[in-house]
């Protein structure tokens, strides 16, 4: 397929998926800003628990 089949092709998958896709409503933008922050809280726990480990198990202060 040449360049000009390929991006023929972006844009008309571009287009059918902007014809399918909606705005979320309130409650599944609040429901995926929930996940989002949950996720990154558990992400940042996890990298402090590990640092914790790095800095008083590992490499203790002398």
């Amino acid at each position: 397929m040449d360049i000009k089949g390929k991006i023929k092709g972006f844009i008309e998958d571009s287009k059918r998926i902007l014809t399918i896709s909606k705005k979320p409503t309130k409650e599944e933008f609040f429901a995926m800003l929930k996940a989002t922050g949950i996720g990154i809280i558990i992400i940042g726990v996890i990298g402090y628990i590990i640092s914790l480990v790095f800095n008083f198990l590992i490499f203790p202060i002398q």
